[in-house]
């Protein structure tokens, strides 16, 4: 899943289930997920076990919502509280997010530990459409596991 601003871009994409197995189903649909992030002249590639299967199901309703204009909330947050996202804005030319990037999911050259980095895409109603697609396809290859 990709969104895309004028100065920056967030890539989202599942990599694997965290464990191949395991007896506890909050386990068994954890996901690694690979995140590279662009601001201005900066990118970063971060890989962690970020959300889980039905977070991935959440976080695609929630954009549907958006593009649908009834957006169920104008933020998401996950059980892992590195990763959110809002919206503040939607007219003819797209939408405006913004995504908070914390902890495991902090880019390394942002240096204040204090507070997450936010950061803004804008992507148009095509770009959110595709990134919906895109999200559904990679929950299809590792779907909740029972």
């Amino acid at each position: 899943m990709k969104l895309t601003g004028p100065e920056s871009s967030f890539e989202l994409d599942i990599l694997d289930y965290e464990y191949s197995d395991s007896q506890y189903f909050m386990d068994r649909n954890w996901l690694l997920i690979s995140l590279k992030t662009r601001y201005k002249n900066y990118v970063c590639t971060t890989t962690a076990p970020l959300l889980s299967t039905w977070e991935i199901e959440l976080l695609i309703k929630w954009m549907r919502s958006v593009v649908a204009q009834r957006q169920l909330s104008p933020r998401l947050s996950f059980v892992e509280p590195c990763l959110g996202f809002t919206t503040s804005a939607t007219d003819a030319n797209g939408y405006a997010f913004g995504i908070k990037l914390d902890q495991e999911a902090t880019p390394d050259w942002y240096n204040d530990s204090a507070k997450p980095f936010w950061l803004s895409v804008n992507p148009n109603t095509d770009e959110l459409q595709q990134a919906i697609q895109d999200l559904e396809g990679q929950l299809n290859r590792f779907p909740v596991r029972d």
